[in-house]
Formats: structure tokens, C-alpha cells, sequence
């Protein structure tokens, strides 16, 4: 069976690769693969590293097929979350080995950088603006950051984000609603300021 990328359904998809049906993996590589790496280079700046992370979560969906749960709940969240583990077992490995590591296990190092892309911004204020929102998001705590990057960027809800981050659900709503308040208080009169994030920034 193959599908058109009109005609999926990833719960579908899903059931499919459990029965054995590699379509089903290769049409699941191509709707997500891409948006992985933007979500990889967010962490993490060695896009070979983030390839390979992708190809062995992958590997191991084919692998494991057979005792994948059948109700995941959502199939995004789940390969975001495991492709977002394999990152960071690499990042400590290179961690690890090196001379200045302390011996600590946090995430800490795991840093998400929000960037304007300055040449599809023709007006100067609103492009100072811009400026503006992108260093108060990031000078948002890590945890923060990505929470508002999958939640915004990704569209993923609250759940989703909480299956990824390994963190529990309203975890995720604190943390959003911490970082929405604080840009709230950098921008008080400034109704349109979120607009603008979803506009400029990825």
C-alpha cells in the first residue's frame, strides 16, 4: 500500500507499521523528517548528529515494530520525544568526554535559540521590534523556551509537549503561562507583539 500526502492518517500510519508495512515508515519519515531537523538545530548545531538521531529512532521503529503500543495517543509526540532522547544521550556523550565536565546530568545545555529572519522584514520599526521579541525570548529559561517552541512553532498542545519533555501536564502550563507573562510585561501595550512571533521567527 502506498499514501499520497493527501491521504494519511497518522493512526493509521501508525497500525500500519506495527502490521510490518514499510510505506508506512518511509510516508512517516517524510511528513516528519524535516521538521525534526528545524527541532534537532533548535538544541543542537551539527546537523549530522541530528540526522543521525533521526535515522536510528526510525531504525529502531522498523526494528521494534512488534511491540510498539498500539495506543500511543499521538504518534508526533511520540517520535518527537524519541528523537529528542537520542539527542541528548549524544550530547552527553560528547559531554562526558570532555575535560570540563563536572559530573552533572542536567539538561541545562540544552539550549533552543530563536532567530528573526531580517530579509522578509522591510519596515525598520516593526524590524526593531521584532529584534526586540527575539532577545527577550531568549533570555527565557531553557525549559521555557521550548515549551513556547512546540507549542507555538509546532502546534503541538499541551499534552503533546508534555509527552516530549518528559514532564508532567501542567508542568507544560506553567511553563508556558510563565514565559507568556513575562514577554506580556516586556510588551504591556503592545497587543499585536505574539502575531509577530508567529509571523518572523522559526
Amino acid at each position: 500500500m502506498s499514501y499520497s500526502s493527501s491521504q494519511y492518517d497518522e493512526l493509521t500510519l501508525w497500525y500500519d507499521l506495527r502490521n510490518g508495512n514499510e510505506d508506512a515508515l518511509a510516508t512517516l519519515l517524510r511528513l516528519y523528517a524535516k521538521p525534526l531537523i528545524g527541532y534537532g538545530r533548535k538544541m543542537i548545531s551539527d546537523d549530522s548528529i541530528i540526522e543521525d538521531c533521526i535515522q536510528e529512532v526510525f531504525i529502531q521503529l522498523w526494528q521494534y515494530r512488534h511491540t510498539l503500543k498500539e495506543d500511543v495517543g499521538s504518534v508526533k509526540a511520540y517520535i518527537y520525544s524519541s528523537v529528542r532522547r537520542r539527542i541528548i544521550t549524544e550530547v552527553k556523550k560528547s559531554t562526558f568526554s570532555s575535560p570540563q565536565y563536572d559530573g552533572s546530568e542536567s539538561e541545562e545545555y540544552f539550549e533552543i535559540g530563536f532567530s528573526v529572519e531580517e530579509k522578509i522584514i522591510q519596515d525598520e520599526t516593526e524590524l526593531h521590534r521584532v529584534k526586540i521579541i527575539n532577545q527577550h525570548l531568549n533570555s527565557l529559561p531553557k525549559r521555557q523556551k521550548e515549551a513556547i517552541y512546540l507549542k507555538y512553532f509546532k502546534e503541538l498542545n499541551n499534552q503533546e509537549i508534555a509527552d516530549i519533555m518528559g514532564v508532567k501536564y501542567q508542568t507544560v502550563g506553567n511553563l508556558i503561562h510563565e514565559a507568556l507573562t513575562f514577554l506580556r510585561t516586556v510588551f504591556p501595550n503592545d497587543a499585536v507583539w505574539l502575531s509577530i512571533l508567529f509571523l518572523y521567527f522559526d
